[in-house]
């Protein structure tokens, strides 16, 4: 495995890899990779999904107001 993906995972999981996943071979660790990066995108799907639907107990004319506080 290059060294680019190599630090791609180890900036997906935070630090250095562990000894577990250093063991892998190649192919394992472009398949974890590609799997943190999907499971990413779905947290990213989700937790804007949740921070709309939130939206909907917060009147009409407040909603602009929160999302600018919340970040959304």
């Amino acid at each position: 495995m290059t060294e680019r993906p190599v630090r791609r995972l180890a900036d997906q999981l935070g630090g250095p890899l562990p000894e577990g996943i250093a063991a892998l071979d190649d192919a394992a660790k472009q398949d974890l990779a590609r799997a943190l990066d999907d499971a990413q995108h779905r947290q990213t799907a989700a937790l804007a999904k949740a921070g709309e639907e939130g939206l909907r107990y917060v009147p009409q004319l407040l909603r602009g107001a929160v999302r600018k506080v919340v970040g959304l």
